[in-house]
């Protein structure tokens, strides 16, 4: 019994030593293997982070815009309403015409009675001109005589000292000759009287220009009384009804441009020396979770304000969390939104987080 005891103890020591003696060092390699797995794909993770620039602080944004009047009054018509997607040229509201109507036909009757005014002038004038032409006629025919009765004097005066003419010839001739000068004479100031009775038409003519101009102004802002979409957009922060009074240059609307999305995210400063305009972009939307859309790279910020310093006019502010830890500066980077994104997910202040790959890689 003692022997059988021994050799059952000896048996069972045994088979724990041959059973477990090959699992510890399998053990341990695994754990090593575990440890340098870790830190392998802790490696790969930082390097693929470092040469990816990652920002989780982004926001969606678009061309914001007001719509305001280019002339004052009532609102007559108001089709729309607050955050309606809206096509280019559709109608956002109509203000009371009623004004601009009268204005515009009081410009229409100034233009015609100034028009009116101005082809009788020219009809004047016409008369005037013809005028002018008979008087230079005239002239000229007075001339033709005063230089006839000039050369008939010329050759009848030599001939009285030789008696082939007589006194009384040449004296005829003389007198022909000074009634021709006096003709000319008055022929001149007939000319002179005439052309200066010509009407200058300048005047008239300024006013008929001014005249359209005015009926032209006229209806524009009988025109601008209807305000439509100046492109595809989203209608927001509206807060007004029919009958009120708009008032012109002052925003009654918010516009949001649809065409065209971005998300504007904070890249640290020692990440923008990777990131170069055109880089491809891969986004997240916060309104769209489990989900990637494509972007680009379209500009990167060349400058922000630090707080407490007083901020630049235009310039982003960005403000660091710790002002006793020596933080890196955050600059802005603009990815345009490439594709089709379903517009229920773009919305301006959306949060958003950006991944750029340097040079178009993934």
């Amino acid at each position: 019994m003692k022997t059988g005891n021994s050799l059952a103890g000896l048996g069972d020591g045994g088979g724990k030593k041959n059973g477990w003696g090959w699992r510890q060092p399998v053990g341990k390699l695994l754990g090593w293997g575990f440890l340098v797995g870790a830190l392998l794909a802790v490696v790969l993770v930082y390097r693929w982070a470092g040469s990816h620039p990652r920002s989780g602080d982004g926001t969606v944004s678009a061309a914001v815009i007001g719509i305001a009047p280019r002339v004052s009054g009532p609102i007559k018509i108001l089709p729309i309403r607050d955050n309606q997607l809206v096509k280019k040229g559709e109608e956002l509201f109509r203000i009371d015409a009623e004004p601009y109507e009268l204005a515009f036909e009081v410009a229409k009757a100034n233009r015609e009675a100034v028009e009116g005014e101005w082809k009788n002038a020219l009809r004047g004038v016409a008369a005037q001109k013809k005028q002018v032409e008979a008087a230079a006629a005239a002239l000229l025919r007075a001339e033709v005589v005063l230089g006839e009765t000039r050369e008939t004097y010329g050759r009848l005066a030599p001939l009285l000292a030789k008696k082939y003419a007589s006194a009384e010839q040449v004296d005829t001739a003389r007198r022909a000759m000074e009634s021709a000068g006096a003709a000319v004479g008055v022929a001149k100031a007939e000319l002179a009287a005439a052309e200066a009775g010509v009407l200058d038409a300048g005047a008239l003519e300024a006013r008929v220009r001014a005249a359209v101009a005015a009926e032209a102004q006229a209806a524009l802002a009988l025109r601008d009384c209807v305000v439509r979409a100046p492109f595809d957009g989203r209608v927001a922060g509206m807060n007004l009804a029919e009958g009120a009074f708009a008032r012109i240059g002052v925003d009654v609307m918010v516009f949001i441009d649809v065409r065209r999305w971005y998300v504007d995210a904070q890249f640290r400063e020692s990440e923008l020396e990777k990131i170069r305009e055109g880089d491809k972009a891969k986004v997240e939307l916060m309104t769209a979770p489990g989900m990637e859309f494509e972007g680009e790279v379209e500009s990167v910020g060349w400058g922000v304000t630090a707080l407490p310093q007083d901020p630049f006019p235009g310039l982003p502010i960005v403000m660091k969390e710790l002002d006793w830890v020596r933080l890196s500066q955050r600059f802005p980077v603009r990815v345009r939104l490439r594709g089709d994104i379903p517009p229920e997910f773009l919305r301006v202040g959306a949060t958003a987080t950006a991944t750029v790959y340097p040079a178009g890689g993934r």
